[in-house]
């Protein structure tokens, strides 16, 4: 078993795949709920992140 280092835990912390997919499932969700305003807020938020240079 490989031991956990802190380099390796900084690389899980910024790894951007999983507040990426997590803002996504937070979109389609409130999109099906038809909470427009959370949609739009989680959309932007996508986008704000992906254009940060995070992604």
């Amino acid at each position: 078993m490989q031991e956990l280092t802190a380099g390796r835990v900084r690389r899980g912390l910024a790894d951007p795949l999983p507040p990426a997919a997590a803002l996504a499932l937070l979109a389609v969700a409130a999109a099906a709920l038809d909470a427009s305003v959370l949609c739009w807020a989680s959309i932007g938020a996508l986008a704000g992140f992906s254009l940060s240079g995070s992604v």
